[in-house]
């Protein structure tokens, strides 16, 4: 008996439709940044020295660096009303004749950018209060594939469940490591998206530390769920995944805490569950903004 050409066509079209549900896409890689904040108001006596560290463990070579210093009652920078020197330097012993940038020039201002960082040594800011001044400190590290976006300075507006300062060990304050997005992600839904996040331990944190790694929309209407490796492939439902939260929410949050220090390089995979409908695409498409940080055990 022969087989219709309709029906033969159909069986065709079917088996392609299982054999490509079988392939798994790949996930969208997106680009993280890294920030070193104060996360507490600095409130130098007049002519205090201070010496704020970025641990870096050689992963910024060849990027730029972008320091900026928010003086939190003189946003016009006024001298007399007081200001903040500082310069950057990969050496503490190094002299202000020898930074790599410095705010002094032609005026004193927020912004002081090394437009390549080729030291494998930690970043050092020192500064020195002027009169009556408060201030936070934020360091940007900025690949080579963005550097045309430095104009601006830097500024985080994720969020964390931890109140977390800067703090003082050996007369060094170090600075508070943030891995984020500092841009509204748009991901189809269903899709997954993979994030390479590396963190520098320092003598403040040890090897005693506990990674917040946070997803969350700001569409307000997509969900997001979260899983974390140490290797690749990262993917939902591979054995590689040491960490997860399934659970579909606008605010995702994963806790990994460790005693040795072996959670330096993770992956994070992201999975979006909602969104608004964008009839130019024909899915639904959610926004996410993301933020890990690391903080120093009890």
């Amino acid at each position: 008996m022969a087989v219709k050409p309709s029906i033969l066509l159909m069986c065709c079209l079917l088996a392609g439709y299982v054999g490509a549900s079988k392939i798994k896409t790949e996930p969208i890689q997106v680009e993280v940044g890294t920030s070193y904040v104060t996360r507490d108001v600095q409130k130098p006596e007049p002519k205090e020295k201070q010496t704020f560290v970025a641990s870096t463990c050689k992963q910024f070579i060849g990027d730029a660096v972008n320091v900026t210093v928010l003086l939190n009652s003189n946003p016009e920078w006024n001298v007399p009303v007081g200001v903040v020197y500082f310069y950057v330097v990969d050496d503490p012993t190094k002299p202000e004749s020898q930074a790599l940038c410095t705010n002094r020039y032609p005026k004193p201002n927020a912004v002081c950018l090394v437009d390549n960082w080729k030291s494998s040594n930690d970043l050092y800011v020192i500064t020195t209060a002027g009169d009556v001044v408060s201030f936070t400190l934020n360091v940007k590290f900025i690949t080579a594939e963005t550097k045309i976006n430095v104009g601006m300075p830097f500024s985080y507006h994720g969020k964390s469940n931890r109140n977390v300062t800067s703090v003082k060990n050996n007369d060094y304050y170090y600075l508070s490591e943030i891995v984020h997005i500092s841009h509204n992600v748009r991901l189809q839904y269903g899709k997954e998206v993979l994030l390479n996040v590396s963190f520098c331990p320092n003598a403040e944190t040890s090897k005693r530390y506990t990674i917040l790694s946070e997803v969350f929309g700001t569409d307000g209407i997509s969900a997001y769920s979260q899983y974390i490796c140490t290797k690749l492939p990262c993917e939902v439902d591979s054995p590689n995944v040491i960490k997860s939260n399934p659970n579909h929410l606008l605010s995702n949050a994963i806790f990994l805490s460790t005693t040795t220090g072996e959670y330096q390089h993770l992956y994070v995979v992201i999975v979006n569950w909602g969104g608004n409908f964008d009839p130019t695409v024909g899915y639904y498409v959610g926004e996410f903004q993301y933020a890990a940080t690391i903080t120093r055990n009890p």
